[in-house]
């Protein structure tokens, strides 16, 4: 992937980014002023911890969401700016991590539709895009770290997209429970828990495998503490609904992009 082509698909996301952005924004406070907004029941366990800083509010769901476009805003263009010409395999890689959480966001417009409880194929396909970004968040991570060298970049473009079809046939091929809706506006799925091993797990491997690396290349760990940082923020962001969690969850994916990519450019300033 030459840089220009890259700088176009990173610009398309931007833009692409910012208008659903918009759109769900103005239709969100549309429905709230003209009084058409309903909150669609959700699951909750009822042992689950109390107060304020524990407790689900829809807000929160909905704040969760919002943040993931508004960093996906910010980022995709400060990155477009940063590295503007700059050879850096990591950045296609990244620019994956990136549509998974815009997937992700997509759950917002089961709310936003009244989709809830109608077990229309619109309410499938909508979790069948967000179990893609799910799954896909940590295997682009994986794949930033292991598939960025430069014996790789050749088949830069077929790997993204064997990585796509993978995550997307996978979360197509897992069950949908349409009638148990989950506080971040997601149904609930079969084989969660092996799901959520496999992701942790993956979050694991790759961190691991950043810090050896760069302990090889004699390079900062920053760029690891970012990175890891970076992927548990996300995370958490995809599943909260308490404030707790928006809180961790922004910060978390905040301070570790910065952190990451303030290193990442170092190093290819210093090795230019």
């Amino acid at each position: 992937m030459t840089i220009k082509a890259r700088n176009r698909f990173y610009m398309g996301f931007f833009i692409l980014t910012l208008i659903i952005f918009i759109f769900d924004f103005v239709v969100f406070h549309f429905q709230i002023f003209r009084g058409m907004m309903t909150v669609p029941e959700v699951s909750l366990r009822p042992d689950g911890p109390s107060g304020f800083l524990f407790t689900y509010k829809p807000l929160f769901s909905f704040a969760a969401i919002f943040f993931e476009f508004f960093y996906l805003c910010v980022t995709s263009f400060t990155i477009l700016y940063a590295f503007y010409k700059t050879q850096a395999g990591e950045l296609a890689y990244f620019l994956l991590f990136l549509i998974s959480i815009l997937l992700d966001a997509t759950r917002i417009f089961i709310p936003l539709l009244k989709l809830a409880g109608t077990y229309t194929t619109a309410l499938i396909a909508i979790n069948d895009i967000v179990l893609t970004g799910t799954i896909l968040s940590p295997i682009s991570l994986l794949a930033l770290v292991l598939f960025s060298e430069d014996e790789y970049r050749q088949n830069l473009e077929q790997n993204c997209m064997i990585i796509i079809v993978a995550c997307a046939f996978i979360a197509f091929s897992v069950p949908i429970n349409t009638a148990i809706l989950l506080p971040n506006f997601a149904s609930a799925y079969a084989f969660n828990k092996i799901l959520r091993f496999f992701i942790i797990l993956t979050i694991i491997i790759s961190v691991a495998s950043m810090s050896m690396n760069n302990f090889k290349k004699e390079l900062s760990q920053l760029t690891t503490v970012g990175f890891f940082l970076m992927g548990v923020g996300a995370l958490i962001l995809k599943h909260s609904f308490t404030f707790i969690q928006l809180v961790t969850g922004a910060v978390f994916i905040s301070a570790g992009t910065v952190l990451y990519f303030k290193e990442l450019h170092n190093q290819y300033l210093w090795n230019s």
